[in-house]
């Protein structure tokens, strides 16, 4: 449920499995009445396969007959019941609730939706499976409060809240367990150029970048080591050369999209764990992005297996 309230706007957001419950001056998070109720539903789902909840086989319902049948494959979007309900005090724009939900699906590392059907194919039911981050030493206060921050100083600009949404859904969209390798990269490399397109609107290189530059450009900027993937030698590295393959010519490591693994025939560890930095490299992208550009842990190299930690309290850093 969304409602506009005097001086504010509210809704509902879920699925969030930690009860929590804080009101400040600027915003509100109160956890529903039916939190312990909505949990057990989901413990007992019998779509939930390690973490991940599956939206179960798709239904056609005949209006003539009024029976309903299943399909022979599963559906695509889905809900989960709501858990809490978020309150912006200073804003009428439901938009604004809608970037604060979204950000706090990042940093919680889980898909948090507003809307009645929010979810595409899976979603995770526990916290930090998305993300390569733990928050340390700071809260979903500081979380909203950082958010918050940022849609002030990006007011005049609308559609850099909107490309942050992108990046945070398209990240997300390329951890769905059944990807296709092919799919995955796609989707990280479309999260990277959008964060690409952030950055590069309000920073303004100094010269055009084209497609091998770009990613050593970011890393640059932001005091990220540069993976070796993303080194540009000659206009060219290794992650623009499979780009512009699988993009201008469907072909994935030599192979029509869906027949190869990232790395091809001559896979080793090293590729094998390139995309698994892609995802690393754009939390810190993100982290930076909504003005976290100096913490410690957008600095550490995204080659690490090992969970980070990550503080968004100056006084902390």
């Amino acid at each position: 449920m969304q409602t506009e309230i005097n001086n504010g706007v509210s809704a509902e957001f879920g699925y969030y499995p930690k009860m929590y419950s804080l009101t400040t001056e600027r915003f509100s998070i109160q956890t529903l009445a039916n939190f312990e109720e909505n949990l057990e539903l989901i413990k007992n789902d019998p779509n939930i396969q390690k973490d991940w909840i599956y939206p179960g086989l798709a239904l056609q319902h005949d209006f003539i007959t009024g029976k309903t049948q299943d399909l022979p494959y599963t559906a695509r979007i889905f809900s989960l019941p709501k858990t809490h309900i978020l309150t912006l005090f200073k804003s009428q724009n439901m938009d604004d609730l809608d970037f604060v939900v979204w950000c706090l699906s990042f940093f919680t590392g889980m898909r948090f939706t507003i809307e009645e059907a929010g979810f595409l194919d899976a979603t995770p039911i526990k916290q930090g499976k998305l993300v390569d981050f733990v928050l340390t030493d700071c809260t979903l206060e500081d979380v909203i409060n950082l958010v918050l921050d940022y849609i002030e100083a990006e007011r005049e600009n609308f559609r850099a809240t909107k490309r942050v949404i992108a990046a945070i859904h398209t990240f997300f969209l390329s951890q769905f367990p059944q990807n296709l390798p092919f799919e995955r990269f796609q989707y990280l490399y479309m999260a990277i150029d959008t964060c690409f397109k952030i950055i590069a609107t309000k920073s303004k290189p100094n010269k055009r970048l084209n497609h091998a530059e770009r990613i050593q450009w970011m890393c640059e900027k932001f005091d990220i080591p540069v993976p070796n993937w993303a080194s540009a030698i000659n206009n060219k590295s290794d992650i623009s050369i499979v780009r512009n393959d699988t993009i201008h010519e469907a072909l994935f490591f030599d192979e029509p999209l869906g027949f190869s693994l990232y790395g091809g025939n001559l896979t080793t560890t090293n590729t094998q764990n390139t995309m698994l930095q892609m995802q690393n490299l754009i939390c810190r992208l993100l982290v930076a992005i909504l003005g976290k550009p100096d913490t410690d842990y957008v600095k550490t190299s995204v080659e690490s297996r090992m969970r980070q930690s990550l503080r968004l309290n100056d006084s902390l850093e």
